[in-house]
């Protein structure tokens, strides 16, 4: 009576066993061999991490470095990226260079451990690590002259659904080769500033303005603003949800763009 009570069972038990691994995947990583395209966590893609893995997702920072000067990338040029991830658990990620569009920015290149998907808009692991620090490693190379400012979008798993996401933004040195656009003198009062503030400039053409806050560390913290204004003085008034510190205040214009230090109290 017990040995068929155990030939019974086991049935049972091998396709529960089989159940499991096909949720959590490879050791906690659901796509072990590469994230499947459309998941950085960007504005234009809309989704992270957690719609697989399940989970909320944190913002981080650190977790992706460049050689991209100080200065800005010069039009042309190909960088060099790092991804590290550490902790206890099954590792992977996913990056794109875009705008807040969506639009891909720039060429992406495969390096160590990685590889393109999505029609190369999308960097990837081609193998989630265990290591208790991981790396990969991936190549840039920036848009045409006066493209502008382009986010680095990435997310990573850790183990699911331990889920994160951070950005970096990449400026564009206008100085080298080309001439700087017209960008009028910003105004930011007052700053420091509590949960308004206001920004004045002017446009010699009506188009499209986007405000957005970045952290000292380049990760985008808050859009601001975005719409479009007329030609001529502007005065924006701006409400903000950042906690208190330092951010880069990135005003985009059909004029050009112009960051300038904030102050949150």
């Amino acid at each position: 009576m017990k040995k068929r009570y155990f030939l019974l069972s086991l049935p049972v038990f091998i396709a529960g066993a089989i159940a499991l691994q096909s949720f959590s995947g490879d050791n906690g990583l659901k796509y072990p061999t590469g994230a499947p395209a459309g998941h950085t966590g960007s504005p234009g893609d809309g989704k992270n991490c957690t719609f697989c893995h399940g989970g909320t997702a944190t913002t981080v920072s650190g977790i992706l470095t460049s050689d991209v000067p100080p200065t800005g990338y010069i039009a042309g040029t190909t960088y060099n990226f790092t991804v590290t991830l550490s902790g206890s658990g099954r590792k992977g990620f996913q990056a794109s260079p875009q705008n807040f569009a969506g639009t891909q920015l720039g060429t992406l290149t495969a390096g160590s451990g990685t590889q393109l998907n999505g029609n190369g808009k999308y960097i990837t692991h081609t193998q989630g690590s265990n290591a208790a620090t991981a790396t990969w490693n991936f190549q840039w190379t920036a848009p045409a002259q006066q493209t502008g400012p382009v986010t680095m979008y990435i997310a990573r798993v850790i183990g699911q659904p331990n889920v994160a996401v951070s950005s970096l933004l990449l400026n564009e040195n206008y100085g080298v080769g080309i001439n700087d656009p017209a960008v009028t003198e910003t105004r930011i009062y007052p700053n420091p500033a509590g949960r308004s503030f206001f920004t004045d400039f002017n446009l010699t053409r009506s188009g499209k303005v986007t405000v957005i806050a970045y952290g000292v560390k380049g990760n985008m913290a808050e859009v601001l603003f975005e719409g479009n204004l007329d030609a001529g003085k502007q005065n924006l008034k701006i409400s903000n949800e950042l906690a208190p510190g330092y951010y880069i205040l990135q005003i985009s214009t059909p004029d050009g763009t112009s960051n300038a230090k904030l102050i949150i109290n």
